[in-house]
């Protein structure tokens, strides 16, 4: 009985979403968004990728080469708490919409 009466107050609420994208919401401080990554800074030590929980980052020293893959990336901010350089940080990008799961798969 309590699911009933949960799901009668639920679809007589208004939706939360309903102006967005067109009236966008303040965005806290406290969010983590998607990683901003300065190559140039990057000494490709592998810290990142060692300490994903769940193996989002590749990277490979010998091409200096940096992927991750925002399917799989948790957004938990170990990656850049790690990085020696700081060349990783989260940023405020939340809107992460593609068509195809090659659009989020990022190389650097």
């Amino acid at each position: 009985m309590k699911l009933i009466i949960e799901c009668v107050k639920n679809v007589l609420k208004k939706p939360f979403t309903q102006k967005y994208p067109e009236e966008r919401l303040e965005i806290p401080s406290w969010l983590r968004g998607n990683y901003v990554y300065d190559k140039e800074k990057c000494v490709y030590c592998g810290l990142c990728a060692r300490y994903c929980p769940s193996n989002a980052i590749t990277v490979n020293r010998e091409k200096k080469e940096w992927c991750v893959d925002i399917g799989k990336y948790l957004f938990c901010e170990q990656c850049a708490e790690v990085c020696p350089t700081k060349c990783l940080v989260l940023g405020m990008e939340f809107e992460l919409v593609a068509v195809g799961k090659g659009k989020f798969v990022f190389r650097g």
